[in-house]
């Protein structure tokens, strides 16, 4: 099975660097950083139009900045490792990072940078540019706050559940004889902590 994913984000949106040291994360009130240790990925797609079939991507991180009072004014920037994609087969997770899918060579992230936060009731509209396998697409996908706590520091959760076509980043292969589903559904949990 191939593929992908996505971002995703569960979101809460961010900036990232694949290495959390490299990121120049804000220290202001209302800024966050990717616990990656806390936080998933996860993707499903209908394999042989049967079965949903899931895999992880097993780093993730980024930078957010909001202030619940004033989401307008609010950014987030994600990044997620093409190599760190794991569905407990070698030889699949070799393929997804090949041309027919990432091709993580040419294109070692996926990255969401938002343009656009809005307040939808208790949740956040978050729209941005997502890109991967070498190919940017605006998405608007509904974030929730799931919770807030104190552990080692001030801590926030968030989540989202969002779908996207793989077609649209040029992944291609198993749509025409459904092999594998073009649609992806992307689970993001983001675990936020300030920067220190």
């Amino acid at each position: 099975m191939k593929i992908f994913l996505l971002l995703p984000f569960s979101l809460a949106l961010f900036t990232l660097p694949t290495q959390p040291g490299a990121l120049a994360a804000p220290r202001g009130e209302h800024d966050w950083v990717v616990d990656p240790v806390h936080s998933s990925v996860v993707f499903k797609v209908k394999h042989a139009n049967a079965a949903w079939f899931k895999g992880t991507f097993d780093e993730i991180a980024g930078t957010v900045s909001l202030d619940p009072t004033k989401p307008e004014a609010g950014s987030v920037k994600l990044v997620i490792p093409v190599a760190s994609v794991d569905t407990n087969d070698k030889k699949r997770d070799d393929h997804l990072k090949a041309a027919d899918f990432f091709n993580y060579k040419e294109n070692p992230e996926i990255t969401f940078t938002s343009t656009k936060i809005a307040a939808k009731g208790d949740a956040l509209a978050v729209t941005g540019d997502l890109s991967m396998a070498g190919k940017t697409k605006s998405i608007t996908i509904d974030v929730e706050k799931v919770g807030e706590g104190e552990f080692y520091g001030k801590r926030v959760g968030y989540t989202t559940t969002f779908t996207i076509q793989r077609s649209d980043f040029g992944m291609t292969y198993g749509v025409e004889n459904n092999a594998l589903g073009d649609a992806i559904t992307l689970m993001v949990d983001l675990e936020l902590i300030q920067p220190k």
